[in-house]
């Protein structure tokens, strides 16, 4: 499994850079760190870390917090304000932790493996993409489709394209939310908007059911309602 990979935002340069030298030597793996949010809301996007250590009051017009409220994976505050306002505004966010400055290596590390611990009891498969491993969470997939020798995994925001059968991958899932629909679909129960018995529609798209599923499928859409 890939290491955790830790985003940061933080506008004060000397502490941006004790936390990645810190988080570092933690052997934790910082793929990227930028000084104000509205370019870590798109360096984030592009990266997709497994957490993200925000700084609430940060240069220009965004905050910490607008970020976190914008953001879809678990985050740990940064600030130099511990007053009722700022932590009221921060708990809205369902952050992962909350660390006033100035903070020591102890209590840094003991917030992000707390966080980690979390993010660790997600379900999530691993993936091979360009030699590198990929975790994806499996709450993220809305549905995988047989391409050949391939599948196409459709996630919320992006698609992935894995070498791996259809066995192979329902036995690489943890999450009871996923349902074999025909021998070309699994789909994530999670994401279905509307059903038949010829057809399942998850978020926009209309998925088939084959014959051989269609008991099968209905007995888990009742068990559903």
């Amino acid at each position: 499994m890939s290491s955790i990979r830790i985003y940061i935002l933080e506008d004060e340069i000397i502490t941006q850079e004790l936390l990645k030298q810190t988080l570092e030597d933690l052997n934790y793996d910082i793929c990227g760190m930028s000084t104000d949010a509205t370019t870590a809301l798109k360096e984030i996007k592009k990266l997709r870390p497994d957490l993200a250590l925000l700084d609430i009051k940060v240069d220009g017009k965004e905050t910490g917090i607008r970020l976190g409220n914008q953001l879809d994976l678990p985050i740990i505050y940064l600030t130099a304000y511990n007053d009722y306002k700022t932590i009221k505004n921060a708990v809205t966010t369902n952050p992962m932790g909350y660390l006033v400055k100035p903070f020591n290596a102890k209590d840094l590390y003991i917030a992000v493996e707390l966080a980690v611990s979390k993010v660790k009891s997600k379900p999530q498969i691993v993936v091979k993409e360009k030699g590198k491993n990929i975790l994806i969470y499996e709450k993220d997939i809305l549905f995988a489709k047989k391409e050949d020798q391939y599948l196409v995994l459709y996630l919320k925001n992006s698609e992935k394209l894995i070498r791996c059968n259809m066995k192979d991958f329902l036995e690489m899932l943890s999450s009871k939310s996923f349902l074999q629909v025909h021998r070309s679909y699994v789909v994530n129960k999670d994401y279905m908007t509307a059903f038949s018995s010829k057809e399942i529609t998850v978020s926009d798209t209309i998925i088939p059911i084959s014959k051989g599923y269609v008991k099968n499928v209905m007995i888990e859409i009742a068990q559903i309602e």
